[in-house]
């Protein structure tokens, strides 16, 4: 025993790290962190065992150029200091934005993984988050009638924590683990393969059941741009015409048959009917995204170029509901969007610091061919769009986690 622990290296520390971290954004915040910081452990080890200095560290992180422009995400709230009053908000909101700092440093100083690690990690993913999706659904199965009126209510299905994270983790399992599945060599028998095709199948089925539609538009979106590229990679008219039908015909279907989908958007529909003749926010889960929204936006439009500052977002959030939705009476939301929340709360210039950020990876080839990233870029993107994805722990770290793993894959793939 005390033999194979001396033989354990930075990278079997790394992809342990890493497993715990994926595995943990489901259920534990704790875990969660821990795993975090054993990423770092596992840099920090490598750095001695290869003899590198704290500086060339750094220079690592340079030389990682996208690396390093991950990080403004966390200067472009952290400099809002300045221009926020209440101090406790800005520390409570840049707090969560640290690992926007350690992680990119840490993987830019990584150990060499190779691919069977990397793809260890999808497995892993995609079978716990089989087993918690099921779990989920034996639960509703236990007591549909009560969870179906809670959908007509704006309630979601019960799953582990956040319902909206959940959901786009199963996305991310099912183009990744789909993406797995074409590795012939990965295998060792063609029964496992099948195996983990079903549990694919499985996750596919059952997020219709959950009914998040953010998640739903992402799984579309991300499979859709997937066929695409497949058309434009091959040529294969047939293929793609035929996977295109399959993809507006399974959305069709899936509000004809899931009972939990049609509650969903009937609910919909009806919060938004309640919006529009302004009698939704107290009770209308809906409404209170649309409100935030308009707030958000209204409150950049007076700051456009600095915003109100990160810190004083909250306050300014709740003062600009009362004066334009006075009949809102619950404690007003943050705007639902990331850009927007962004805006309001760093303006103009802290949007083009993020969006160098966001979209600079995008120009380098390395990661831009290497569909893993790309499709999470599509999977990211439908998020923001919904939700402010960036601004809690669960959300930070999914993005930042696989934004860097996805990229030291495309790496050493390319090598």
């Amino acid at each position: 025993m005390l033999q194979k622990i001396k033989n354990i290296k930075p990278a079997d520390l790394t992809i342990a790290a890493a497993m715990l971290l994926s595995v943990s954004m489901i259920f534990s915040p704790f875990l969660l962190s821990v795993g975090m910081w054993l990423i770092v452990v596992a840099a920090l080890w490598e750095i001695k065992r290869v003899g590198r200095s704290f500086g060339a560290s750094i220079q690592k992180l340079v030389d990682h150029r996208a690396f390093l422009m991950i990080t403004l995400l966390f200067w472009v709230f952290a400099l809002s200091f300045f221009g926020s009053e209440d101090k406790e908000f800005w520390l409570a909101r840049t707090r969560i934005r640290i690992p926007f700092l350690v992680l990119p440093w840490a993987f830019a100083n990584l150990p060499v993984l190779g691919f069977r690690r990397y793809a260890a990690l999808i497995y892993v993913f995609v079978l716990i988050l089989f087993l918690f999706t099921a779990g989920s659904l034996l639960n509703f199965a236990l007591d549909p009638d009560t969870i179906l009126s809670g959908l007509g209510e704006g309630q979601p299905v019960p799953v582990p924590r956040n319902h909206i994270r959940f959901s786009l983790m199963i996305v991310l399992a099912i183009v990744s683990g789909g993406w797995l599945v074409g590795k012939a060599d990965y295998w060792s028998s063609r029964m496992e393969r099948n195996w983990f095709a079903g549990a694919l199948i499985f996750l596919f089925l059952a997020v219709h059941v959950l009914s998040v539609r953010s998640a739903l538009i992402a799984l579309y979106a991300a499979l859709g741009f997937s066929v695409f590229r497949f058309l434009f990679l091959t040529k294969n008219w047939k293929v793609g015409i035929l996977a295109l039908v399959l993809l507006v015909l399974a959305p069709v279907i899936a509000l004809n048959t899931v009972g939990s989908l049609k509650q969903r958007i009937a609910y919909m529909l009806y919060d938004w009917q309640h919006f529009r003749s302004a009698e939704g926010g107290e009770s209308y889960s809906d409404s209170e995204r649309f409100i935030s929204l308009d707030v958000g936006a209204r409150i950049w439009m007076d700051n456009k170029v600095m915003g109100v500052g990160v810190g004083d977002l909250e306050q300014e959030t709740q003062r600009y509901t009362s004066k334009f939705h006075p009949f809102y009476a619950e404690t007003p939301k943050l705007p639902h969007n990331q850009f927007i929340y962004i805006l309001a709360g760093t303006g103009l210039i802290g949007l083009m610091i993020s969006l160098l950020a966001l979209l600079y990876p995008l120009t380098i080839a390395t990661y831009r061919k290497f569909y893993l990233f790309i499709i999470f870029q599509v999977i990211v993107f439908v998020s923001f769009l919904v939700e402010y994805t960036l601004e809690t722990s669960i959300g930070a770290a999914f993005y930042l986690f696989y934004m860097l793993w996805w990229m030291r894959m495309a790496e050493e793939q390319e090598q």
